[in-house]
């Protein structure tokens, strides 16, 4: 039986796990804007400096499972201000790095501590949200790595190119530290769920869940998609029809806000109907338009409406989705979840690297059927869930 959430959890709250997403998302992407300024002040390739965000997602990846069962034990709040608080300080001390070594050395620091936070966030929406709640809270919180792209990165740049990209690691630093304390005086503090046992033994009663691997597979192939997307569009556009990179913010820009309102319909429908139904039909849908984005040279601004037609398709099948997922075993929520959390961060790395091939060997239109295909097999692998139980 799911535990009852310890008391109801209103907009401060969805608020506080909003922004926690928004940092932790923005401290891992931030980089790309910074990328240029990071490899003349250091004197390494850009392509080098790019390792940076690697040596962060890696250590973020393989601990979210075991952060993610820790948080079952000792409750989300502890864990949620330990990653928000160490990936702060950490940041302020890879501003004052004095070679590359240093920060990268930090950036994989910051990591270690980043793995305890994501997971635990998302367990607490399903601590504190009752399940007709459930998928608009989920959509709340995937509206942080929205407003990361929106809003965090942009503002990084920004503040690299005035004050320099020390500063840039600083605002960020000082902003999650901010939270830390936040969320360590006002955030709901339901009781620890698991129910005894350790690392192994939580997650044999994890992987006796039918068609988990479908769920998690599912969920792995609908972040490569959508990461092979957004990395590819900015290219195609300045290819496709001439343009450089300032021309093509706004299109970025909108591929974002579709992803916002994505979520927000995603959230709706996903406490009205079938949880995995909606990933179904909008992983077609997404996979489709995306076809049509890489393969048609509609016009510029034909291309820029797909793009954010996609952002809104593909954000709608998030909320539900990630809300089956906490349904599925509440006792071991943060586990499950911390599952989650490596197939998020697996689709970023191989969406990436099997984006750069397709797009080597065969192009944009080959890229197209890759996306168009991927959406198919997300939707596939997720049909059974639909059949076998109700989201």
């Amino acid at each position: 039986m799911e535990p009852h959430p310890p008391g109801p959890a209103g907009a401060g709250t969805l608020a506080l796990i909003t922004a926690s997403i928004f940092g932790f998302a923005t401290s891992v992407t931030m980089i790309g804007p910074l990328l240029l300024d990071l490899g003349r002040e250091f004197d390494v390739p850009v392509g080098s400096a790019g390792l940076l965000a690697t040596a962060m997602s890696l250590p973020w990846a393989l601990g979210a499972p075991f952060a993610g069962h820790l948080s079952d034990r000792l409750g989300r709040r502890p864990l949620m201000v330990l990653a928000l608080a160490g990936v702060g300080v950490v940041s302020l001390a890879s501003a004052e790095s004095p070679t590359f070594r240093v920060l990268l050395a930090t950036r994989f620091l910051a990591g270690c501590f980043g793995a305890f936070g994501p997971a635990a966030v998302m367990a607490s929406v399903g601590d504190l949200f009752p399940s007709d709640r459930r998928a608009r809270a989920m959509g709340w919180l995937n509206m942080g790595f929205s407003m990361a792209a929106l809003v965090g990165v942009p503002l990084a740049g920004a503040i690299d190119g005035w004050f320099g990209w020390r500063w840039s690691f600083r605002a960020s630093g000082l902003t999650l530290i901010v939270l830390a304390a936040l969320i360590q005086v006002t955030f709901p503090r339901p009781r620890p769920t698991a129910l005894g046992g350790g690392v192994v033994q939580t997650y044999r009663v994890v992987w006796g869940v039918p068609r988990l691997g479908n769920f998690l597979v599912a969920n792995l192939v609908e972040r490569m998609g959508f990461f092979m997307t957004t990395l590819y569009l900015p290219s195609f556009l300045m290819l496709a029809y001439s343009l450089n990179a300032a021309e093509v913010a706004p299109a970025l820009s909108l591929v974002a806000v579709g992803n916002i309102a994505g979520n927000v319909a995603g959230g709706w429908l996903g406490d009205r109907v079938s949880r995995p139904a909606i990933f179904v039909a909008a992983q077609l849908v997404a996979g489709g338009i995306a076809l049509a984005l890489f393969w048609l040279h509609a016009g510029w601004v034909a291309s820029t409406l797909l793009g954010a037609l996609f952002g809104v398709a593909n954000a709608s099948s998030r909320p539900g989705i990630l809300a089956y997922g906490a349904d599925l075993v509440p006792a071991h929520r943060g586990a499950v979840l911390g599952l989650v959390g490596i197939t998020n961060q697996g689709g970023v790395v191989l969406g990436s690297a099997l984006g750069a091939l397709v797009v080597g060997v065969g192009g944009y239109t080959t890229l197209a059927v890759a996306i168009g295909a991927g959406g198919a097999l997300a939707a596939g692998l997720a049909a059974p869930l639909a059949v076998s139980r109700r989201g």
